[in-house]
Parts: structure tokens; sequence; C-alpha cells
């Protein structure tokens, strides 16, 4: 396993490298960069990896605002910068250099919730770095309009974030319960109590902004933009992302759709292996 040493100010940190070429240059590996989504860290993909790196290079990171990277002082103990993550486009741009750092491209990105918006950014700024993109529950727009359904009123986004704000710790109790689904499962109940320990382990600031900077944004724009191949990935029912939006992103994007016999945003949590056989169908196309 490999280490990448944190880089002050870095948006992406603690990178990992599993399986396949770790410790050499062999350009014949695919190398999978798998990001996590909003609370979580790298760790969510723990179920996934040892799985995929039998036969690929595998590199996990976390980003600046998760638990993870708060509790092992990566984010030091500066306020949070609410005015540079306020859109996808620093990350995006962490994620370029991230890529160029280890000198990983052309990579398969695979995308978490907001990190698959996060990887289209950052494709359309740096083609050559991506290979093919996987979106996995990603969305590029929240937000109900006249002419599009993104799954949330705005009245119920203020409501989110005005509870974000004011009880962090009861919203993301909450909230966890949400993202997972599943009923009573075993399979839910540890599940949502993984993704509950990243989401409640968060600084609360950093939880805000990132919200705010998820939850408001429009990047409908973007998905014509890209020129890279992508699969779009979906569970049967996701309450974070209805299936017509993934159906939309295919359609604008001109990408294949892959979905995962199971509920919740989380299916690598929740079906992980499940998940591997799509990850690798995908794979075997690329």
């Amino acid at each position: 396993m490999g280490v990448l040493e944190k880089a002050p100010a870095a948006g992406a940190v603690n990178a990992r490298v599993l399986g396949g070429s770790a410790g050499d240059d062999d350009n014949t590996t695919t190398t999978i960069l798998l990001a996590h989504g909003y609370g979580g860290d790298q760790s969510v993909w723990d179920y996934i990896t040892p799985q995929l790196s039998e036969s690929h290079r595998i590199v996990t990171f976390d980003w600046i605002f998760s638990a993870a990277a708060a509790t092992r002082g990566d984010a030091d103990d500066a306020p949070f910068d609410a005015e540079k993550y306020s859109s996808y486009e620093a990350f995006a741009d962490e994620l370029v250099s991230l890529i160029e750092r280890m000198d990983l491209g052309p990579v398969v990105f695979v995308g978490h919730s907001m990190s698959g918006m996060v990887g289209c950014i950052a494709s359309v700024k740096r083609p050559d770095l991506f290979r093919h993109l996987v979106l996995l529950g990603s969305s590029p727009r929240y937000l109900n309009s006249e002419d599009y359904k993104g799954g949330f009123e705005e009245s119920e986004v203020k409501t989110l974030l005005h509870n974000i704000e004011t009880n962090f710790k009861a919203w993301a109790h909450d909230f966890a319960s949400v993202v997972v689904a599943g009923a009573h499962s075993a399979a839910a109940v540890a599940a949502t109590d993984r993704y509950r320990a990243g989401l409640t382990g968060m600084r609360p600031e950093a939880a805000l902004a990132v919200g705010r900077a998820i939850f408001l944004s429009d990047n409908r724009a973007v998905l014509g933009l890209v020129e890279v191949p992508c699969t779009v990935v979906q569970t049967n029912a996701d309450a974070v992302v209805p299936m017509h939006v993934a159906e939309y992103m295919q359609g604008e994007m001109k990408a294949a759709l892959e979905v995962v016999d199971c509920e919740g945003h989380v299916p690598h949590l929740m079906a992980p292996d499940l998940v591997v056989e799509v990850f690798e169908r995908i794979l075997g196309r690329v």
C-alpha cells in the first residue's frame, strides 16, 4: 500500500494505492480512482476494494471536509474555507492536482454522489487525465424547477440547510437513515451506522458549506461538455437522486446506464457484491 504525503491546504488528502501496480509503473494495469461523497471518507469503499484490487490498481483518498480528514488533523485547526468550496470548481481543481501529483492518468474515475459531478467538471478541464467516468448516484441539480425535477423543492432544501446550521448532530442522525434506506435489514442497519458515523463526524461548518454547494448547485450545463466516455450507475430507489435524474444524465451525456438491484444512495455499503459486479461489467467495456 502506498500513501500520498498530504500537501498543505490540499482538498484531496491521504491518498492510498491498493493492488495492481501499487509498487511499480506497469502502465498496462487499469487505475481506478474512487472518490467518496458527502458524509463519507475513503473507508466507504472498503467493502469493494478487496475484490477490485485483485486485478486493478485502486486509489482512494479523503476530501478535506470528511470526518477522517478532520480526525487525522489534515484539516488543521483553521476554519473550513467555505468561500473556496462554495462550488464544485475547487474540488475539481483538487482532483486534477491529485491525479497529476501521483501521475495516475488516464484513470477510470468513480465518483459517488457529489464527486460524480466533480469528476465531470475535472474531465472538462483535463480530459487527458480520464479514461472513463463512472457516476454513482450523482446529480447535476437537486432542486426542482418548472422544466426539471431534481427531487427536492426549494422549501425542503432551505429546511435541510437550516437544520444543518442549527442542529447538525440531530439532522445528521436522521438524514443517514434517509440516505441509506433499506428498512431494517441487517445490511441497512450496518450501512446506516457506518454512514452516520462519517456524517456526524464532519465539522459542522464544513457540512454546511459543502451542503450548500451540493443542494443549491446547478451543473446541468456541464453534462454536454463532457467528452470522456461515461457510465451512470443508479439504484432501484434512491431518496436523494431519483431514477429520472439518472436517465436525464444518460440522455444529456449519451452515457451508458447501469442499475444496481438494491435501494438507497450508498449501494457500495448496502450491496457491495452487486456494485463490484456492475463495476467489472463496466471495466470490461473500457
